[in-house]
């Protein structure tokens, strides 16, 4: 089976030790940003005592400190911001902080949804009115201080309009990375499944069939063991055989599912039953007590590898189900007709011979028509099966000979859609 890789996500303390180095050296530059920007401790327009400076201090540490809980709780500290700027107003004139709402407002704009997102950048253009207030109050022309008003209101809705959309365009391009990351791990598990799915058909193919020959064979042993013992020998053989050919088949299996995992211990794997193959199983068959002819018609031609094995599990299972479902005594066709496009092949039994409550009546578990069903589907064919009006059973299947296209349906199939 088929590995699939990907980078692995860092883990929840590594990224925690991430954020703690990334936030211990962006705070400091936001805090000094802050006052130098917003404060009187750096640009005194007028002597400012220590306590005033050091009260200045105080709140920017607490507003820029604020932040390092950003990402665990965005809507809170963006609040805390907000109420943060509008004591400042009130209690400290020589401090008007901004630094810390427009990183709350990008926090909550990458975090949270729109709408969320919308209110906060109107709650931060509301406070900033505050800021446009104190223009309107230092401009000592009376004529120039709406216009003062105005812009300093249009300046920091600009301002905070560009962390919003900053936020926004982060928000999206995560939602659209979480996107494709629960679209890869959706077709990672459905390739997954999909090769859990194909090896299960083929370990039923494979087991379904030797087994049921080996049963009948030693129930045909231990009835003759007494009266015919070269006949017994035969049959001792054939089980030998089958179950040599059984175990070839799964050492291929498992050489396929180990092939990521460098060479099988058990050598090369062996090559798939293909079309050649058919009348070993046949014979094979034929050992088991039941009567199978096989005819052609048209012109055979190559296959791709995959159709072949479609074609060579579809007379397997039909021929196996004879056994198990009617009994050795009966009689089985197998044809195939080469056609432009398809071909077909239809396997049928007469019904007859039909051993009630017989040796391999418990072998059948009810699922062999329906992953064959999904086989053919998988290479472009499709499957039909039911009762024969004249009697029997009858298994129908059209592969395409070149490529996928339009499917002619095999004439006279008289069945239904195989379902289990």
């Amino acid at each position: 089976m088929t590995t699939v890789t990907g980078a692995v996500a860092p883990s929840g303390p590594a990224r925690a030790a991430r954020w703690w180095r990334h936030d211990f050296l962006l705070l400091p530059v936001l805090c000094l940003l802050d006052l130098f920007t917003a404060s009187s401790v750096v640009i005194q327009s007028e002597p400012v005592g220590p306590a005033r400076q050091w009260l200045q201090v105080l709140a920017a540490v607490l507003s820029i400190g604020a932040l390092w809980w950003r990402a665990r709780a965005p809507v809170a500290v963006f609040v805390f911001e907000c109420a943060h700027g509008a004591a400042m107003w009130f209690l400290v004139h020589d401090y008007r902080p901004w630094v810390g709402l427009i990183v709350a407002l990008y926090t909550v704009a990458a975090l949270r949804p729109f709408v969320v997102s919308a209110a906060a950048y109107a709650a931060a253009c509301a406070r900033s009115l505050l800021s446009a207030l104190d223009s309107f109050r230092v401009e000592p022309s009376p004529g120039a201080r709406a216009g003062e008003f105005a812009v300093t209101a249009l300046m920091f809705a600009l301002i905070y309009a560009a962390a919003f959309a900053a936020g926004s365009v982060v928000r999206r391009h995560r939602r659209r990375v979480a996107q494709l990351e629960r679209e890869r791990r959706l077709a990672r598990a459905e390739a997954v499944a999909l090769e859990r799915r194909r090896i299960a058909a083929e370990l039923h193919d494979v087991v379904s069939h030797s087994v049921t020959v080996m049963v009948l064979q030693a129930a045909g042993a231990a009835r003759i063991s007494a009266s015919d013992p070269e006949r017994t020998r035969e049959a001792l053989l054939h089980i030998q055989q089958a179950g040599q050919q059984a175990m070839a088949e799964l050492r291929r299996l498992l050489a396929v599912m180990r092939a990521d995992s460098g060479p099988a211990a058990d050598g090369e794997p062996g090559p798939q039953p293909r079309l050649d193959d058919i009348e070993v199983l046949l014979t094979s068959m034929r050992c088991a007590g039941l009567t199978v002819t096989m005819s052609v018609s048209g012109s055979p031609r190559p296959l791709d590898p995959s159709i072949e094995l479609a074609a060579y599990r579809t007379v397997q299972e039909s021929l196996t189900n004879t056994l198990k479902h009617v009994g050795r005594r009966a009689c089985a066709t197998v044809h195939f007709a080469w056609q432009e496009r398809v071909v077909l092949l239809r396997v049928d039994d007469d019904g007859t011979g039909r051993e009630a409550g017989g040796t391999a009546a418990g072998l059948s578990t009810g699922n062999g028509l329906a992953s064959l069903a999904e086989r053919l589907e998988r290479v472009g064919g499709r499957l039909v099966a039911g009762p024969r009006p004249e009697g029997g059973f009858r298994v129908s299947a059209t592969l395409p000979v070149a490529q996928r296209g339009d499917l002619v349906a095999a004439p006279g199939d008289g069945g239904v859609p195989a379902v289990g």
